[in-house]
């Protein structure tokens, strides 16, 4: 009879501990992911400064980006939260709502409460993107600068007959592809990018903290489709 309660007391304490050492298991797992998935969140808004187009315009023979090179994600602040203010603004804030983080909280029934945390945030978030923003914008001012004068060369070339139509609409695009390759390059060179991974992928932690399980998952689903 003691044999027979030794050996299932002995069964129940190996079953106890397998149990413990899955619940551990699983918590480090889901640990895991949500670290991830931060990280693939900011990697996935970092990577938008490679996606950023690059426009000519013959008229003033400029080359140029929208909002000067920087991505949506980063010009986001507080005000971009409220629904009521979207028929007020310009073309430059309509565009920033419709590609940053910020359309995939709309329709959201947040609360009071988590509007006011959220828009806490977003104030931590833009003074930490605040000084990397700014040098990536004189970055951006002093090359495009540069290419006007590059660009103005082959208007005048073209102008005068030196090149023909063709030839000046490829160099031209060789201009912008080498502008966005140079601007890539400034920017590495400053190290802009690991500043502002860091104050996004902080910014997606506390919304991951604000938001409930059910309104996360559909902010990654919209966010990374």
């Amino acid at each position: 009879m003691k044999k027979i309660f030794l050996s299932t007391g002995i069964h129940v304490f190996l079953l106890c501990i397998l149990i413990t050492s899955c619940k551990k298991e699983n918590s480090r797992t889901q640990t895991t992911s949500l670290n991830d998935e931060l990280t693939l969140m900011a990697d996935k808004a970092i990577a938008a400064f490679e996606d950023q187009e690059v426009f000519a315009e013959d008229l003033t023979q400029t080359i140029y980006m929208n909002n000067d090179g920087i991505p949506a994600d980063f010009l986001v602040d507080e005000t971009y939260l409220a629904e009521n203010q979207q028929g007020n603004e310009g073309p430059d804030h309509a565009q920033i709502r419709l590609k940053s983080f910020i359309r995939c909280l709309r329709g959201f029934e947040l609360s009071d409460s988590q509007i006011e945390q959220i828009k806490r945030d977003l104030r931590m978030f833009k003074g930490c993107t605040e000084q990397a923003v700014k040098r990536a914008k004189a970055i951006y001012q002093e090359l495009k600068q540069s290419y006007r004068i590059k660009y103005h060369r082959l208007y005048l070339a073209f102008q005068d007959g030196s090149i023909t139509k063709e030839e000046f609409r490829m160099k031209v695009k060789e201009l912008r592809v080498a502008f966005k390759r140079e601007l890539h390059k400034l920017q590495l060179r400053e190290k802009l990018a690991g500043a502002l991974h860091k104050c996004i992928r902080g910014f997606f932690t506390g919304l991951h903290e604000v938001l409930s399980e059910r309104q996360w998952n559909s902010f990654v689903e919209c966010y990374m489709p």
